[in-house]
C-alpha cells in the first residue's frame, strides 16, 4: 500500500487520465446540452498529489481548447490557451513543458487562420519592460 501511495503518476499515465477525462466530457449530453459532471466521480482523484490533479487538469484544458481550434472556435480556444499558459512552463515538469508548447503551436495556428496575433507571454513582458528601462537610461545620459 504504501508504494502506491509514493508512487508518482507518469507523464503517459496523467495524459491517458486527462484523455479520458476529455472523452467522457465531451460525449456527455443530455437534450443536446453537454452535461457538466465530473467523469470519475470525486473518488477518481483522492490518490493522486495536488500536482497530479493539476497536470490532468492541464492536459484536459488542453485538449479542450484543441478541439475548440479544430472547430474553428477561436476565441473560446484561446481563454482556455490563456488558462493553460497562466499554468505551464517551459521549464517545469514533463507535462508542464508539454502543454506549453502545445499552447504556443496552437496559438500560432490560430493566429495564421484570424491574423490576429496571441497574447505576448508574461515573461516577454517583463523583458521588454527591464529592456525599455535600460534603453530609456542609456538615451536620458546621452541628452544629460
Amino acid at each position: 500500500m504504501a508504494d502506491f501511495i509514493d508512487r508518482n503518476l507518469s507523464t503517459e499515465e496523467i495524459i491517458k487520465m486527462a484523455a479520458e477525462m476529455f472523452i467522457t466530457f465531451s460525449t456527455q449530453k443530455i437534450d443536446g446540452c453537454t452535461v457538466l459532471t465530473h467523469p470519475y466521480g470525486y473518488s477518481a482523484f483522492t490518490s493522486l498529489t495536488i500536482d497530479e490533479m493539476r497536470e490532468v487538469d492541464l492536459v484536459f484544458q488542453l485538449l479542450i481548447a484543441a478541439e475548440k481550434v479544430s472547430w474553428k472556435q477561436f476565441e473560446v480556444a484561446s481563454k482556455f490557451l490563456t488558462r493553460c499558459g497562466w499554468v505551464a512552463s517551459d521549464c517545469g515538469t514533463a507535462v508542464d513543458r508539454l502543454v506549453y508548447y502545445l499552447c504556443e503551436a496552437l496559438q500560432k495556428r490560430i493566429e495564421n487562420e484570424t491574423g490576429i496575433p496571441g497574447p505576448v507571454k508574461l515573461e516577454k513582458l517583463v523583458s521588454y519592460y527591464f529592456l525599455f528601462k535600460h534603453m530609456k537610461n542609456k538615451y536620458l545620459n546621452v541628452i544629460l
